[in-house]
């Protein structure tokens, strides 16, 4: 311990000459070295006339991102605000200026790729936290510069203090490192920001760093060769897109403004002036978004979690994940087609089910949106950029079939890049034979709508599989008014037999089924006789008429008959609008279910239809026992002793039938060749079988 101690105090008593002076590599303050360069006058007034001299003339940790006098005079000749010379600077203006160029942290360029989070992350960080305070301006608006929706529609004439975003404002880094690292290609860069680059270059958003890590007494200055400002989060720049207004319209109808109590108290103590409120636009979202108060549709339902959009895309602090990722390491994306885009899209095959029954974009109802609008947000920039476009999927692994070509402009902004397209990238929902059945399961259409087929497909997680695209589907739909007599098999086993009416109940969202009297002969239906209580029942029922009502490929080749995904028999005559359908029930009733509309879908073509497809009413007992032709190989099946183990027709409990079950036919179902009396009678006669 004396040695330790001895030692101790023969290093601590020795001269150590920085105490005294400074390193020769030290240079002057941040604000002495700006102020004494002579090529820095527009940025030393801002630093002046903000109060910021004393800031950085003294010993602190700032990394600042500045501009010359070069930069600036080619800033005044063309620029976003409008700004022709230092004196037309607006105070709001200046403060954005100074505080999105300076980050409170001393950072070399190399390590602007890195960020500690429960670790040191190297290479992994793609923007940092500026300077900027969500006060430093707060813009009031009015009339145009508002949404067209309910929601803005009193603040429209009124005005409101309105701040984009109340989370703090990022810069993106583009950095050698980190590009290496996520795997960002020189090409993606050029696309990302029009600018090209080569090894080892930095960038803050497309602004080249032209001389980096000038050391200073209190941080660290890097040389740009633009003036840097801060660009609108995708919201607002999505909002101000005059060539994306469609999409920017439907996209404003999950924004609404929420009031922010604490930020308008902050400000009302350094403005005591100011007795107004200030509010933030806020999207329904899963992350970053909330609608407080206005947490409900339209037409005032609550709102559900499908409803809710992945992110709020006006999220300036946007973090991928709610737990587990840090801002540093990500930003989001936004696939925004342009207005010619969506109208090409409304008006092409595949999109002619949203205009038949929606008419435009405008009148698409918010309940269908958020299926179309998320298919385009991407939750990860870095898995987004152009090189990676092939290997995009979205959350149900189909591919979002994204390609170079497609990109018209990009957009970087505070939180993530906005690329315009000349392409619409709808949900496999849409597109698919899912698609008329979900975009007519709604309030809005007044005629064939499909609220029950809806509710039975997602109740028998069928969405996925009418979703495919590897599979050609023909897929018949029953709409609402036309469920109003379905003759379940099983019924017609009991003493009283019955058809099923099924209805939507608005008021449960959910099937419901009345029973009525049925009679066999007249094919008629008299009083009620009960309802359905047992949902899981009303499910199984409709998973049996959906397997019955899909055909596994095309039915307009001009076959006959189809074997439907449940192995009942469909006879199929014409094509188009005029086909005509009879599964086994129909044919028995003597009826047809006639083809409504006919929509042609990326996996195969939805039919709506007048009727539902019946599946057969009679068994393999009873069609033998009434057709006279078959009465010889009828009775040859009957004379087996009714205690043999070998008899051919059973009726037990517990064996669902109509009547009487063939035996053996007990897993799969058969095709049963029928010989006529003339055919038995020739075989007895020739000696091939012997009568009983």
């Amino acid at each position: 311990l004396g040695i330790v101690v001895g030692g101790f105090l023969f290093v601590s008593c020795d001269t150590y000459t920085l105490d005294n002076e400074e390193p020769d590599w030290l240079g002057a303050s941040i604000y002495n070295y700006l102020k004494t360069d002579g090529h820095f006058t527009n940025y030393t007034k801002l630093v002046e006339e903000l109060g910021y001299t004393e800031v950085l003339s003294k010993t602190g940790s700032k990394t600042l991102f500045v501009a010359n006098d070069s930069a600036f005079n080619e800033f005044y000749k063309n620029n976003p605000w409008g700004v022709k010379s230092y004196d037309q600077f607006t105070l709001a203006q200046k403060k954005l200026i100074m505080n999105f160029g300076m980050i409170n942290n001393a950072y070399l360029v190399g390590m602007l790729s890195s960020y500690y989070n429960g670790g040191l992350k190297e290479g992994a960080a793609f923007r940092r936290e500026t300077a900027v305070s969500v006060l430093d301006s707060v813009p009031y608006e009015y009339g145009d510069r508002l949404p067209n929706t309910a929601y803005w529609q009193f603040y429209k004439t009124k005005g409101i203090h309105l701040l984009k975003d109340n989370t703090a404002l990022t810069m993106m880094c583009f950095t050698q490192k980190h590009m290496d690292q996520s795997q960002i290609t020189d090409q993606d860069f050029e696309i990302l920001t029009g600018k090209t680059r080569v090894e080892d270059d930095a960038h803050i958003f497309q602004n080249k760093i032209i001389k980096r890590d000038i050391t200073c007494k209190n941080g660290y200055l890097n040389l740009l060769g633009s003036v840097l400002t801060p660009p609108m989060n995708m919201a607002d720049y999505i909002f101000n897109s005059k060539q994306s207004s469609i999409f920017s319209s439907l996209l404003e109808r999950f924004s609404v403004p929420a009031y922010d109590y604490a930020y308008t108290t902050l400000y009302r103590i350094s403005h005591p002036e100011f007795t107004d409120s200030i509010f933030i636009k806020r999207y329904f979202a899963k992350l970053g978004g909330t609608g407080g108060a206005y947490m409900t549709t339209p037409n005032k339902q609550a709102l559900t979690p499908d409803m809710l959009l992945p992110f709020d895309p006006g999220w300036n602090s946007y973090t991928r994940t709610s737990s587990g990722n840090a801002l540093e390491s990500d930003m989001a994306a936004f696939f925004v087609p342009t207005n010619e885009a969506m109208q090409a899209y409304f008006n092409s095959p595949i999109g002619a089910v949203l205009k038949d029954r929606f008419g435009s974009w405008d009148n698409v109802p918010f309940e269908v949106l958020p299926l179309f609008i998320k298919h385009h947000m991407r939750t990860s920039l870095i898995e987004s950029v152009p090189s990676k476009f092939s290997t995009m999927a979205d959350e149900d692994n189909s591919p979002v079939p994204v390609v170079k070509d497609d990109i018209v402009k990009t957009y970087l902004g505070t939180n993530g890049v906005v690329y315009e397209t000349n392409k619409v990238y709808p949900p496999d929902d849409f597109v698919s034979v899912y698609g008329p059945v979900l975009l007519s399961g709604n309030d809005v259409a007044t005629e064939n709508k499909t609220k029950i087929w809806k509710w039975a497909i997602l109740q028998n997680d069928f969405r996925l599989y009418l979703n495919s695209m590897v599979s050609r589907y023909s897929f018949f739909v029953p709409t609402d008014e036309f469920f109003e007599k379905y003759i379940d098999p099983i019924s017609l086993a009991k003493d009283v037999p019955g058809a099923l009416k099924f209805w939507y109940d608005t008021k449960s969202s959910s099937v419901q089924a009345t029973v009525y009297r049925y009679n066999k002969t007249t094919n008629q239906l008299s009083d009620s006789v009960g309802f359905i209580k047992s949902t899981s029942f009303i499910v199984n029922r409709m998973l049996d008429l959906l397997n019955n009502h899909v055909v596994v490929g095309n039915v307009e080749s001009g076959r006959q008959y189809y074997i439907t995904k449940g192995n009942v028999a469909l006879k199929v005559e014409g094509v188009g609008k005029d086909m005509k359908i009879q599964g086994g029930g129909n044919m028995s009733m003597n009826e047809k279910a006639n083809v409504t509309k006919a929509y042609t879908q990326s996996n195969g073509t939805t039919y709506f239809i007048d009727k539902p497809i019946q599946s057969p009413v009679k068994s393999v007992y009873k069609v033998l026992s009434e057709t006279p032709e078959f009465s010889s190989f009828f009775q040859l099946m009957l004379g087996f002793p009714p205690t043999s183990s070998s008899v051919m027709f059973v009726n037990k409990q517990n064996y669902y039938g109509i009547d009487y079950n063939v035996k053996f036919f007990n897993t799969f179902n058969y095709t049963v060749y029928v010989p006529t009396n003339e055919a038995i009678d020739k075989a007895i006669e020739s000696g091939v079988i012997a009568s009983w």
